[in-house]
């Protein structure tokens, strides 16, 4: 026979191993993501950083030195970056003295606490969207953990992107727009104004965002209208100053593209969507979902979508979302009903343009990331209500959680090895440091590291060049801008060296231009002007 009160002994026990569990869980991902900080060079610059965060960081330095948002050597004005982020690393430069080895570190602490504070974000989100059936503490760290630890995830928002913070700037807008719903006519001005700023700074953090607040106001109207029937007027009075206010915040980016730029897309984007075929992402896209929903099981490339794996992702997302829904519409209060159903709007708009009608299906996963939250939270509460079918309630999910958190760590600590990897493009870098004279101008497609590293670069597939970007969209190429530009040396990847063998070169490129070096093995091209604009 048991001694008094020894339940409650063994659940104070059960708790605490969970508190110990979670702590060391968020400690682990923590240090993970701070390895190149603890590592040094080489890792601090290879470790995490990619092609396009090296481009983000390029620009980010510049501002921090005075020179504005632009590219090569401050000479090339660029709005081809998310502004948000961008003003948050030229942090770590401005105090750095503009230092391009030392100012990493900061780059790196800084997404590292933004990831941090997207795990305590995704929690309570989680549990407002679990609660009320499922209202154990347990199941929400349990999402936030496999969003924390998830190998692809971790990547994505360590990358020097605005991956992580877009994340979190979504769940912040999310939690605090359900806040408004719940507290209805009692919601102060300040709240609203509030929810208004914090759409705005989400846009900023990245422009698709747009996506997410326009079934926000349309959600927030139709709640207003139907649910609280508030009418016409008081709705408006209530909603409009907050739109005003998202204006606001987001009118200064806008015009800024528009007055400079010619568009109030970044130039990034455009250029992006020049390559696009429609389409030409859709059937990655059950399997990028499934990715994020389950981010214990990264989906290899060869495996995206054959004849077997894609209706096979496909039937899984379509049974989570279902089962997700069906929890919605039952069990769901109001409130976080209207917030689930507007994050499923984003999805769905994020999949259809991506999807669609955008390019760089390799980018697919990073832009889809935001989701994971809301996808994470969709299949294990899938799994409790599969739990509830099979009268083992807490066993799926626990299985999920459980088994999945044990894989990250494990794909974490040995398929993800904390060492640097090849980030691809030190080849180019190194050549341009060996070979190329200080006051000579390099052109490069890729010139996101090549960029950061060497400062006279100038980019050539218009993602943050609006003149390269011109030439692309007027031309189809840049081989006629390459020739009247200042550019003495051609150096990226293989492929390049095939340009003096086009169509195209005849005559202009080929004459100005010569091929000194293609490695396909190095994946290294360099060509010379054959008449050094530079003496």
């Amino acid at each position: 026979m048991s001694q008094p009160g020894a339940g409650g002994a063994a659940a104070s026990r059960t708790g605490d191993g969970l508190i110990l569990a979670i702590a060391l869980l968020l400690t682990f991902g923590t240090l993970y993501r701070l390895w190149p900080v603890l590592a040094g060079p080489p890792a601090l610059a290879a470790f995490f950083m990619t092609e396009d965060g090296y481009l983000m960081l390029t620009v980010a330095r510049n501002i921090a030195l005075g020179l504005g948002m632009s590219v090569a050597e401050g000479t090339i004005p660029t709005n081809g970056v998310q502004p948000l982020q961008t003003f948050l690393s030229a942090i770590p430069f401005r105090l750095t003295g503009g230092d391009k080895i030392s100012a990493l570190t900061g780059v790196h602490l800084l997404h590292g606490a933004i990831a941090l504070a997207g795990a305590f974000a995704c929690r309570a989100f989680a549990a407002r969207l679990l609660a009320p059936r499922d209202a154990a503490p347990i199941w929400p760290w349990a999402v936030a953990l496999l969003w924390f630890l998830g190998p692809l995830l971790v990547r994505h928002s360590m990358n020097g992107l605005e991956t992580g913070l877009v994340t979190l700037m979504v769940l912040l807008t999310l939690l605090l727009f359900l806040r408004v719903l719940e507290r209805g006519a009692s919601a102060g001005a300040a709240a609203r104004l509030g929810l208004g700023a914090l759409c705005g700074l989400t846009f900023l953090a990245r422009n698709d965002t747009a996506f997410l607040i326009v079934p926000l106001y349309l959600a927030w109207a139709a709640d207003g209208l139907f649910r609280q029937r508030t009418g016409l007027k008081v709705t408006a009075r209530r909603i409009l100053p907050a739109g005003l206010m998202t204006l606001a915040v987001a009118a200064p980016w806008l015009l800024n593209n528009l007055v400079r730029f010619g568009a109030l897309v970044p130039i990034s984007g455009t250029a992006q969507r020049l390559s696009a075929e429609f389409g030409q992402n859709a059937d990655l896209l059950p399997a990028k979902l499934f990715e994020h929903a389950f981010p214990m099981l990264p989906v290899p490339v060869p495996l995206e979508a054959t004849a077997l794996t894609l209706p096979l992702f496909t039937i899984v997302m379509v049974g989570v979302l279902g089962a997700f829904l069906w929890r919605m519409l039952r069990h769901m209060t109001p409130a976080a009903c209207i917030v689930a159903l507007v994050c499923l709007a984003y999805g769905a708009a994020l999949c259809v343009y991506y999807g669609l009608w955008f390019g760089a299906p390799h980018f697919l996963s990073r832009y889809l990331a935001p989701l994971a939250p809301l996808l994470i939270t969709a299949s294990l509460a899938a799994a409790l209500e599969l739990g509830r079918v099979l009268r083992r309630p807490a066993l799926p999910g626990q299985l999920l959680a459980g088994g999945g958190l044990g894989l990250c760590v494990v794909l974490l600590g040995l398929a993800f090895l904390p060492r640097p990897p090849g980030e691809g493009h030190r080849q180019v870098v190194d050549w341009v440091a060996e070979n190329v004279p200080e006051q000579a101008w390099v052109g490069a497609v890729q010139t996101g590291t090549l960029g950061y590293w060497h400062d006279r670069t100038i980019n050539l597939d218009g993602k943050v060049n609006p003149a390269a970007l011109e030439a692309r969209k007027r031309e189809g190429h840049v081989l006629n801008y390459l020739v009247e530009s200042e550019i003495d040396y051609i150096v990226d990847w293989q492929g390049v060296g095939g340009w003096v063998e086009r169509p195209e070169a005849a005559g202009g490129f080929a004459e100005a231009f010569e091929l000194v070096l293609r490695d396909r093995e190095a994946n290294l091209s360099v060509m010379r002007r054959r008449e050094p604009r530079l003496p």
